[in-house]
């Protein structure tokens, strides 16, 4: 599925998840779509953040079985047609 962004943070957000090469997608939150990240573990979520800066709003975290995902709420996108 190919995401686009709807606001500033999600784009400027993509972009810096292009240029560090770490993959993202869209993730339900709070009846939007927003930029989500799989991580591994808490250390590689801080290694993130380091890698990221600061400026994309508001981050939650949510467990889905042994994956974690961080999800960007005000990164907001939408899902396009390839």
């Amino acid at each position: 599925m190919l995401i686009q962004a709807r606001n500033s943070i999600a784009q400027q957000l993509m972009d810096k998840l292009r240029d560090v090469g770490f993959p993202f997608e869209a993730r339900h939150f709070d009846g939007d779509y927003c930029i989500g990240l799989s991580v591994q573990d808490f250390a590689q979520a801080f290694h993130l953040g380091t890698l990221l800066g600061l400026g994309y709003g508001t981050v939650a975290h949510d467990k889905i079985g042994s994956q974690r995902i961080l999800i960007f709420q005000d990164a907001r996108v939408e899902a396009v047609a390839e």
